[in-house]
């Protein structure tokens, strides 16, 4: 097995395509890979400002590389100069350990999660089933939304409050990338019992992320028999996806049936006033500064989609106040989420310019889109433009006919087809949703 050094190494190209020059300049040039202990990559950094910029912006970026570079998903801690706090005591709650499991994180509570009108359904479901005996309209439960947006913080915090209430209850939180890992490792190794005695006796099965098992047919087969023995005995299953059963493609029709056969629920962006009460809760009793209403407004009007990326802003600024031993004043502050925060450049988005990004991507003509030939070479592409333009735009079927130049009952099933298509090939999927992040992230 490769070493930290060599791994972090390894991940170095994958962390480059994926954040700024500036970004990587100003926070990955200052860490440095220490060792593996326990499924934590350990960092070291000199100065906190680094270390929580790291952990507000680049977290996540960071495990996606390692896990590239290894298969295996670690959790990341940075020090600094090396030194790593100890953790404060914690109640030992019952959950199940097997290797690259993640336990529960005990910071996530439903005592500090914000409930705005995006999340107070999913909040009260979550909550709901937390008391007493599982209710069988509420199992599966099925929680989708964008990335960031509190899905796994609810996880969490279903676990946490259901060991709070009932200690001898089993919890099991683990990632649908873990799940797989742990079937594929059982095979290689023979321990298919073990396997499935884990993931099968245990009262609360909390799985992230399961769209991932799109396109994983055996692993998909072992989760549909590991789904049907959990719920004929009667024990709870919390799915999150960032997406609803009918749009993960390549699902097998068996899973999406009972994903979709009790109860799902949509947690979408903030509102303004969530994303203020999300800012505000962020800064702690540590910080002796002020920050005032003008910055604090500033970050939720630039920031609107992702709480994560929020969190990310407040803790980077602060960063910045502690290390100046100044406070940030709005200059300040709008040049920090210009450089490190891209939603912030991006321009608004059209049927138009989403029109010359696909000819761009297919590397087509100028107003090959909006022409008459039916080539598969240009037909294809105007589907897929059609389609990403009901998804990121407002604008009405008739609006978009005008756009593309075309009838708008031929949008409405040009757009449908591609909805279709990416249920049924991966490639399609791969590529559309390749098209709308190159889209989103253009500036």
């Amino acid at each position: 097995m490769k070493n930290a050094s060599e791994i972090w190494e390894l991940s170095i190209p994958y962390i480059k395509e994926k954040v700024s020059e500036t970004g990587f300049n100003t926070v990955f040039e200052k860490l440095k890979p220490e060792y593996i202990e326990d499924d934590i990559f350990y960092l070291s950094t000199t100065n906190k400002l680094y270390k929580d910029m790291f952990v507000g912006i680049y977290d996540d970026i960071a495990k996606m590389a390692i896990l590239e570079v290894t298969g295996n998903t670690y959790d990341i801690e940075v020090t600094i100069g090396g030194v790593v706090d100890k953790p404060k005591q914690q109640t030992q709650y019952k959950t199940v350990e097997f290797e690259g499991s993640i336990s529960l994180n005990p910071k996530f509570t439903f005592e500090n999660f914000i409930v705005g009108s995006n999340s107070e359904f999913a909040f009260a479901a979550a909550y709901s089933i937390t008391q007493g005996s599982v209710r069988d309209d509420y199992n599966p439960l099925f929680l989708y939304g964008g990335s960031g947006l509190g899905k796994t913080h609810l996880l969490h915090a279903i676990g946490n409050e259901i060991v709070k209430n009932d200690k001898d209850r089993t919890i099991l939180y683990v990632s649908a990338e873990t799940f797989m890992n742990e079937f594929v490792n059982s095979i290689k190794n023979e321990t298919n019992t073990e396997f499935r005695n884990k993931f099968r006796n245990v009262d609360v099965l909390l799985i992230d992320d399961i769209q991932f098992l799109a396109g994983k047919e055996g692993t998909q087969v072992e989760f549909f028999h590991t789904f049907n023995e959990l719920i004929n005995k009667n024990k709870q299953i919390v799915i999150a996806s960032d997406r609803p059963p009918k749009d993960i493609a390549q699902l097998d029709d068996r899973l999406r049936t009972r994903f979709s056969s009790r109860f799902m629920i949509d947690i979408q962006p903030p509102d303004f006033e969530t994303r203020l009460a999300i800012l505000h809760s962020k800064v702690t009793d540590d910080y002796s500064g002020e920050i005032s209403d003008e910055i604090f407004n500033l970050i939720a009007q630039q920031i609107k989609t992702n709480i994560r990326e929020l969190e990310g802003a407040i803790k980077t600024i602060i960063a910045y106040s502690d290390v100046s031993k100044k406070e940030i004043d709005y200059e300040t502050a709008n040049d920090i989420l210009k450089r490190y925060f891209v939603d912030t450049q991006k321009r608004k988005i059209t049927a138009e310019y989403i029109i010359k990004a696909v000819e761009k991507y297919f590397n087509l003509s100028e107003d090959t889109i909006i022409g008459t030939r039916r080539d598969k070479s240009y037909a294809v592409p105007r589907q897929y433009a059609m389609y990403i333009a009901k998804e990121l735009t407002n604008a009405s079927y008739l609006k978009l006919a005008q756009d593309f130049k075309k009838d708008h009952t031929t949008v409405m099933h040009n757009i449908k087809k591609v909805a279709q298509a990416m249920q049924d090939d991966l490639k399609i999927y791969n590529t559309v949703n390749d098209l709308i992040k190159n889209i989103k992230n253009e500036d």
